[in-house]
C-alpha cells in the first residue's frame, strides 16, 4: 500500500508541496487555543513537543489554512478578506537576531529598535492594521536557545525578551510562534544562577502550548493505518475482554469510550500492547515519525513477520522485541531514564534460560510482559495476579500462566508486591521483606509529631489563583501550611494567602468556625476529620525506613525498600490530595462558613473569590514583567529608562516616545499610565475626572494621598508607604511597588518636600534619586506642606523679603523658589563668613540654623524664629511682631553676608593706621608700601621676606585679591580662609615683617616725611658681638603713647645709671631681634 507520508517537513522548502496531512484532534485543539489567546491579546506562543511529533508539519498546515490553500484548521484569527504575511525561520546554532536580520535583508549590526521598526514596516505594508496579520514562525527554536546559552547569554536573552515584548503588543497583529523539543528552562544548562533567572523570564513572555500528541492520538494514527491493512478475522470477544482488563486495572488514563472505538481497528495489536508501543516510541523514538517507521517495518520484530501461531495478538512480548531490536543503542545507554528496568528484564531473561529447560518462550513472555508493564503502566495501576494471568492467556497464548508464575516466583526471578499490587522482576536478596516489615510494625512507637512528619513527606507547590491573576494582572499564590491549630499569620512577600490543613481530631470544629469568621487575612482552613488514617500511612513509611536502616548493606533489599518508601509517599500524598478536592473526610471553612469543594479546578476558582474579597483594592495592572515579586535585570534597566524618560519628558505627549519604536520603557509607560488615563501633564484634571471615579487605580491613589496628607503632621519614611502597599487590601507585588511609588511621588512632587537620610532636603527630582528612592525607600522621607494660617503668612513674609510674588498656597516649586536663596546664600559664603564669630548673636544663630538645616520647613517655621527670640504662636497673634521678625531676619542675613567685607575693611584700616599712617585709599597705600622698599637690600632677604616683597610689588589691582595674597605670604592662608584668631596673628606678623624690611632698606631724608613719622636708627654692639643697625619708623600720631610708656618705664628705673642703661639695652636687643 502506498502511503503519502513524509518523515520530515521543511516550512520554507515545502510551503508549496502537497502532503497528506491528518489534522488530529490535538492539532485542532492547539489551533483553537492559539486563536482564542490571539483574540485575548496574546501574540507570542511556544509550541513544545518531542522529536517527531509533527511540529514542523503543524506550522506548515497552519500556513496552508491561514492562506486558504487548504482548510486543515479553522484559523479565524481575523475576519474575512484579511491579509496575511509570513516570516519563516528554521533554527540553527546562531544568533536569532542575526538570522532574523538575514531574512529581512538588513544589517545584523543595527539596534534592536531598528530591527523591530523593519518588522513593523513589513506588517504595516500588508494593509489596514485591523485586517492584517504578520506571522513569524521560528521552527527548531531550541537551536537558537542552545547558541544563546553558550554565546553572550545576557545579550541574546535580552533580545528574546525584546522580541517577545514587541510582538506581544495587542494593538498590532504580529504573531510569533516558535517550536521547541523541550521546556525553555531545559536549555539553560551551564548558565549562572542569575543568568538562569533571566532565562526563565524569556519563558514567561511566551504562552506555552504542549504539542506532544497524546497516546490516544498516536493510537488514532495506528488505528487508521491498521484498519486499512489488516485482513484477518477479529476475535471481538477477546478484544473486548482485554479492553476491560485495561480499564479495570487503570494501566493507562485512556477514555473508555475511545478505547472501545479504536480497539477493533488496531488488530492484530490489542489496546495494552498498542498503548505501551506508543508510549515507548514517544519516550525512546520520535513519536509519529517512529510510529510510521513501525508501521512500515519489514524486520522480524515488526507487524508483518511476528509469529501469529503462538501469539493471538501482537502483544507486549512482541513490543519488547521490536523496541529492544530497533532502539537497542539507546535503551542500553546511560541516557535512557529506564536503563535499570531494561537491565532487570535482560537479567531476568538470562536467569530464565539458566533455570528452565522447557517452555522457555512462555517464561520469557511473562518476563517481558511484567517488565514492560512496570516501565509504562501508571503508578496506581492494579496489576493483580488475576490480571496478569488473564492477559497472558488471551494476548500471549500462555495457557499455564498460574504454574509459570509460581515457578518464576520459586526461582526468585519474580515476586509479587502486596503493597503495590503487582509483580516485579526480582534481583535477589536474603531478606524476607514482608516478614521484616511485620516485625518492624510491632516495634514501632506510634507516638510522634504528626505535623512534623507530614511536613517531611507531604509536598505541594503554592497554588496560583488563576482567575484573579487573569482579571487583575497580579499573580496571587497560596501556600500550604500544616498545623494542629488554626494558622494565623499575615501573608508576606510572594505568598498572598494560606491553605491551612489542620490535623487534630481533638479540635472542636466550632472553635475553628469561630476563628475563621474573625480571620481578616486570605486564609482558608481545611480540617481533616480522620487524621488517624494519615497517621497509619506515616507509620507504614517509618517502619519501612526502619527496615531500610537495618539492612542498608543489602543493596538489593535497600533498592526494593527505597522503592516501597517512594510508593508509600505517593500513596500518602494521593490520599491527602484525593480528600482535599473530592473527599468526604475534610471540611473546608472560609469566613466562618463551610465551603463545598468538589475538584481542584473548583478550589482554584474559589481561591480567586477569596482574592477578590481580601485584595479588592488591587488595581488592574497587566504587565507580567513588572507585576511580580522579583523582576529581571533587563526590566530593572527598563525601569531606570522609564524614570529618566518620565522626569525629562513628562510634559511631552507619550513622554516623547517614538510611536514606531517599542523599547521596554514604553511598555511600562503604556501599561502604567497611558492605559489608566493618567496624564503626567495634568494630574489634577485626572484626579477630579469621571475616569478617576471608575479607575481601578482609585483606591491605590487614595491610599497614597492619605499617606501624603498624614505627613503634614511630621515627615514619614517612604518605606512606611511601601509597608502599607504590601498589605491587604492592596498587597501589591514588589516589582509594581518599586515602579509605582516613585511614579506617584513624581506626579505629586509639588505637594511635599523630599529628604534623604544623611543629605537632607532634595530640591529637585532626578532620575538618579528616583531610582535610589525605588531601591532604598527607607533612606527617604517626605513632608507635605501645611498651608494653614500663620505658616502661609510667614512663608509670604520670606517671599516679600526675597522680593518674590505672594502665594495663596505652598507648592514644592514655590517652596524651592523660597528656600533656595537661603541655601544658595549659605553655600556661596566663604569659609571666613561661615565660621567667624565677629557678627551679631542673632546672625550667629541664623547662620547655624541654615548650616544645620535638614528640614527646610522646620528651619523656616521653628529655627529662624527661635534664633531671633520669637515663636510661631506670638507671630500668629501679633502681625506687628511678624514685621519686626522679618526686619530682624534681614539684618541678621545682612550681617552674615557682609562679614567678609568687614574683615577686609579692618585689614585696610590696620594698614592705614599702623603702617602708612594716613587714611588713604587702596591705590594710595599700595603705592606707598611699594615705594617704601624701593632701596631694599634684596640680596639680604630670607625666603619669607622675598615672598612678601613679591606679593607687595604685585600688579594686582583688586583690593581683596592683593590683601589676600599678603595674608597668604604671612600666614599661609588666604583671607577668605581666616579664622578670628588668624586675623590677630596676621596683624602681628605684618608689623614684624615691615620692621624687618625697614631695617634692610637704605633710607635718605628725602624718603621721609617728618611731619608724619619719626625714623630712628638703632645699632647696639658689644665686645662679644655686633648687630646690624635697625630702622624704626613710627607715626607722629603715636607720640602720646610713646611718652606715656616712657613715663611708666621711668618709674621702675633704679638710681644706678649704668644698671638702667644695661637693662634698657638688653630689652631693646630682645625687642629688635
Amino acid at each position: 500500500m502506498q502511503n503519502n507520508f513524509s518523515t520530515s517537513v521543511n516550512i520554507i522548502r515545502d510551503c508549496d508541496k502537497n502532503f497528506n496531512y491528518f489534522p488530529t484532534p490535538n492539532g485542532k485543539k492547539v489551533v483553537t487555543q492559539l486563536v482564542s489567546d490571539f483574540k485575548n491579546g496574546l501574540r507570542c506562543f511556544n509550541v513544545i513537543g518531542s522529536y517527531g511529533t509533527g511540529k514542523s508539519s503543524f506550522l506548515w498546515a497552519i500556513e496552508q489554512s491561514v492562506t486558504g490553500k487548504k482548510r486543515y484548521f479553522e484559523t479565524s484569527f481575523l475576519g474575512s478578506n484579511s491579509n496575511y504575511g509570513f516570516i519563516k525561520i528554521i533554527g540553527s546554532y546562531a544568533s536569532l537576531k542575526s538570522k532574523l536580520a538575514d531574512v529581512l535583508n538588513i544589517d545584523a549590526n543595527i539596534t534592536d529598535e531598528e530591527l523591530f521598526a523593519d518588522l513593523y514596516a513589513k506588517y504595516h505594508g500588508l494593509g489596514e492594521k485591523e485586517k492584517s496579520a504578520l506571522f513569524i514562525f521560528v521552527d527548531e527554536f531550541g537551536k537558537f536557545l542552545e547558541y544563546a546559552s553558550q554565546n553572550n547569554p545576557e545579550q541574546e536573552i535580552y533580545f528574546f525578551q525584546q522580541l517577545a515584548e514587541f510582538c506581544n503588543n495587542p494593538k498590532y497583529n504580529i504573531v510569533l510562534i516558535s517550536t521547541v523539543h523541550q521546556n525553555i528552562d531545559s536549555y539553560s544548562y551551564g548558565l549562572t544562577n542569575l543568568q538562569r533567572q533571566e532565562w526563565s523570564k524569556v519563558k514567561g513572555r511566551f504562552r506555552e502550548i504542549t504539542f506532544n500528541e497524546p497516546v490516544e492520538q498516536l493510537l488514532f494514527f495506528l488505528s487508521e493505518h491498521l484498519s486499512l491493512s489488516h485482513k484477518g478475522k477479529i476475535n471481538t470477544k477477546d478484544v473486548e475482554t482485554i479492553n476491560n482488563l485495561n480499564i479495570d486495572a487503570k494501566i493507562f488514563d485512556f477514555n473508555a469510550e475511545y478505547v472501545r472505538e479504536i480497539s477493533q481497528k488496531i488488530v492484530p495489536m490489542e489496546i495494552i500492547s498498542a498503548g505501551v508501543l506508543t508510549l515507548g516510541l514517544q519516550r525512546y523514538g520520535q513519536n509519529e515519525r517512529s510510529l510510521f517507521s513501525f508501521l512500515e517495518s519489514t524486520d522480524h520484530t515488526g507487524l508483518e513477520k511476528f509469529n501469529r501461531t503462538s501469539n493471538p495478538f501482537y502483544n507486549l512480548a512482541c513490543v519488547y522485541e521490536y523496541i529492544n531490536f530497533n532502539f537497542y543503542s539507546f535503551i542500553t545507554s546511560k541516557y535512557n531514564p529506564d536503563f535499570a528496568h531494561w537491565a532487570s528484564i535482560r537479567f531476568a531473561l538470562e536467569n530464565v534460560e539458566r533455570s528452565f529447560n522447557v517452555k522457555i518462550e512462555e517464561y520469557s513472555k511473562v518476563i517481558k510482559t511484567i517488565g514492560l508493564l512496570n516501565i509504562f503502566s501508571g503508578k496506581g495501576a492494579d496489576l493483580s495476579d488475576q490480571f496478569i494471568q488473564t492477559y497472558l492467556q488471551l494476548a500471549c497464548g500462555v495457557n499455564e500462566s498460574t504454574y509459570i508464575l509460581d515457578q518464576l516466583d520459586k526461582k526468585h526471578i519474580i515476586r509479587y508486591r502486596n503493597h503495590s499490587k503487582r509483580y516485579i522482576l526480582f534481583d535477589g536478596t536474603d531478606l524476607d521483606i514482608e516478614t521484616a516489615l511485620m516485625e518492624a510494625s510491632s516495634k514501632m512507637n506510634a507516638s510522634f509529631d504528626l505535623i512534623q512528619k507530614l511536613k517531611e513527606y507531604f509536598t505541594h507547590e503554592p497554588i496560583l489563583a488563576n482567575h484573579y491573576a487573569f482579571a487583575k494582572g497580579t499573580p496571587r499564590y497560596f501556600d500550604f501550611k500544616l498545623s494542629e491549630q488554626p494558622y494565623s499569620q499575615i501573608p508576606k512577600g510572594e505568598i498572598d494567602g494560606f491553605i491551612n490543613l489542620i490535623f487534630n481530631e481533638n479540635l472542636n470544629e466550632e472553635t475553628l468556625f469561630s476563628i475563621s469568621s474573625k480571620q481578616k487575612e486570605a486564609i482558608i482552613y481545611c480540617y481533616f476529620n480522620k487524621s488517624a488514617a494519615i497517621k497509619n500511612y506515616i507509620i507504614d513509611i517509618e517502619k519501612t525506613k526502619q527496615v531500610l536502616s537495618e539492612n542498608s548493606d543489602d543493596k538489593v533489599a535497600a533498592k526494593e525498600l527505597t522503592s516501597i518508601i517512594q510508593h508509600q509517599e505517593v500513596l500518602l500524598n494521593h490520599f491527602i490530595n484525593e480528600n482535599l478536592f473530592a473527599g468526604k473526610d475534610v471540611t473546608w471553612i472560609w469566613k466562618g462558613e463551610q465551603i463545598d469543594i468538589n475538584s481542584k479546578k473548583e478550589f482554584t476558582k474559589f481561591l480567586s473569590t477569596i482574592c477578590f474579597k481580601i485584595y479588592s483594592d488591587t488595581p488592574e495592572f497587566k504587565n507580567e514583567l513588572v507585576n511580580k515579586h522579583k523582576i529581571s535585570t533587563s526590566i530593572h534597566t527598563a525601569k531606570k529608562n522609564y524614570f529618566k524618560t518620565l522626569i525629562e519628558n513628562w510634559d511631552k505627549p507619550d513622554l516623547g516616545l517614538d510611536e514606531d519604536k517599542f523599547p521596554p520603557e514604553k511598555t511600562i509607560y503604556l501599561s502604567l499610565l497611558k492605559e489608566n488615563k493618567i496624564d503626567p501633564k495634568n494630574i489634577n484634571a485626572f484626579r477630579h475626572s469621571d475616569d478617576f471615579k471608575t479607575s481601578t487605580f482609585k483606591p491605590l491613589w487614595e491610599f497614597c494621598d492619605h499617606f501624603l496628607t498624614s505627613t503634614k503632621q511630621g515627615d514619614r519614611r517612604i518605606s512606611e508607604l511601601v509597608n502599607i502597599l504590601e498589605l491587604r487590601p492592596l498587597k501589591l507585588k514588589k516589582g509594581f511597588i518599586d515602579l509605582w511609588v516613585p511614579t506617584y511621588l513624581f506626579l505629586k512632587r509639588d505637594d511635599f518636600a523630599l529628604y534623604r537620610e544623611g543629605i537632607g532636603y532634595i530640591p529637585q527630582f532626578s532620575h538618579e534619586n528616583t531610582e535610589l528612592l525605588s531601591k532604598y525607600p527607607e533612606q527617604f522621607s517626605i513632608k507635605a506642606f501645611d498651608i494653614d494660617g500663620i505658616k502661609l503668612d510667614i512663608f509670604n513674609a520670606y517671599r516679600m523679603f526675597l522680593q518674590q510674588e505672594i502665594k495663596e498656597e505652598i507648592t514644592n516649586d514655590s517652596f524651592i523658589e523660597t528656600i533656595k536663596p537661603f541655601l544658595v546664600f549659605y553655600r556661596t559664603l566663604n569659609d571666613y563668613a561661615k565660621n567667624t564669630k565677629r557678627i551679631s548673636s542673632e546672625a550667629l544663630k541664623i547662620r547655624e540654623a541654615i548650616a544645620k538645616s535638614v528640614d527646610p520647613e522646620k528651619t523656616f517655621y521653628e529655627n529662624f524664629p527661635a534664633a531671633l527670640q520669637y515663636n510661631i504662636l506670638e507671630l500668629k497673634e501679633d502681625k506687628s511682631k511678624l514685621e519686626k521678625y522679618t526686619i530682624a531676619l534681614q539684618e541678621a542675613v545682612r550681617d552674615i553676608r557682609t562679614a567678609y567685607d568687614q574683615l577686609i575693611q579692618r585689614v585696610e584700616s590696620f594698614i592705614q593706621d599702623e603702617i602708612v599712617y594716613e587714611p588713604i585709599e587702596f591705590d594710595g597705600y599700595k603705592t606707598s608700601l611699594q615705594q617704601r622698599f624701593v632701596f631694599l637690600k634684596k640680596y639680604l632677604l630670607m625666603n619669607t621676606q622675598k615672598t612678601f616683597v613679591l606679593r607687595l610689588d604685585s600688579k594686582l589691582d583688586n583690593k581683596k585679591a592683593w590683601l589676600s595674597s599678603l595674608a597668604q605670604a604671612l600666614t599661609g592662608k588666604a583671607l577668605d580662609k581666616f579664622t578670628d584668631e588668624d586675623e590677630l596673628v596676621f596683624y602681628d606678623k605684618f608689623k614684624n615683617m615691615i620692621f624687618e624690611l625697614d631695617s634692610l632698606t637704605e633710607i635718605s631724608k628725602k624718603d621721609i616725611d617728618d611731619t608724619k613719622e619719626d625714623v630712628l636708627s638703632l645699632k647696639i654692639d658689644s665686645f662679644n658681638e655686633q648687630m646690624e643697625p635697625k630702622i624704626i619708623r613710627i607715626s607722629k600720631a603715636k607720640e602720646k603713647d610713646i611718652e606715656k610708656l616712657k613715663t611708666n618705664i621711668t618709674q621702675y628705673l633704679s638710681k644706678d645709671k649704668a644698671v638702667n642703661i644695661a637693662a634698657i639695652t638688653k630689652l631693646l636687643k630682645e625687642l629688635i631681634q
